[in-house]
């Protein structure tokens, strides 16, 4: 029982694989109906251009059973009444709504092309002034750089003032030890020459005396 039931649903299968789509012709409404003739019930009525998938067709009563593809409700129709393709009216249609897709499309694309021109713009803005400020940081870099050399000659500069001035008050203070040192001595020099002049002022003052006895007794 099984199998039979998967034999079934293989064939209804290969059937629905096997089924050529088909459209309602646009000249009428189309009734279908349990069977492939007019004495058969009417199961319901088909617009014109809806959809139907042909399952079978009988060459000789002019039948085809179909199965519409909105509902699923099988049952048979006139076979002149099928065309292979959508009818003029549903093409028509189907254009004037691809045409609308496009033109939303479009007005879309037109919109998305503002929209993205804008913001190149923008960006090329963003851009000028990214390369203004790189070239404002780069200068003020280059400043700092020579400001940094410049602290450096400086500093160096400063140093080597300090070491000559260390060099220079080291001669001041060995000029002053000198000279005090020179002016000790002169003192001392002077005291040595106003002994040595009142010693001869002594001297004198004693041999004097005697000189002038000694030429008057000469006389």
């Amino acid at each position: 029982m099984r199998f039979r039931w998967l034999g079934l649903m293989l064939l209804l299968l290969a059937a629905a694989a096997q089924a050529q789509t088909s459209y309602v012709t646009d000249r009428t409404n189309l009734e279908i109906r349990r069977g492939p003739s007019t004495e058969h019930a009417i199961l319901r009525w088909l617009e014109p251009g809806n959809q139907v998938q042909v399952l079978e067709q009988d060459q000789e009563s002019g039948w085809s059973r179909v199965r519409v593809v909105d509902q699923g409700t099988e049952g048979w129709i006139l076979t002149r009444f099928l065309m292979d393709e959508p009818s003029a009216r549903d093409r028509l249609a189907a254009a004037e709504r691809n045409l609308a897709a496009a033109r939303e499309r479009v007005t879309t694309l037109e919109a998305q092309s503002r929209e993205l021109g804008t913001n190149l713009g923008s960006a090329r803005t963003e851009l000028e002034q990214t390369r203004t400020s790189h070239a404002t940081v780069s200068k003020d870099l280059a400043d700092l750089r020579a400001a940094a050399a410049n602290v450096v000659e400086i500093r160096d500069r400063n140093t080597s003032l300090q070491q000559r001035l260390i060099e220079r008050d080291r001669e001041v203070e060995d000029l002053t030890t000198e000279n005090a040192r020179l002016a000790g001595r002169n003192s001392q020099n002077w005291f040595i020459v106003g002994a040595s002049v009142l010693l001869a002022g002594i001297v004198i003052g004693l041999v004097a005396p005697t000189l002038r006895r000694r030429r008057r007794s000469d006389w």
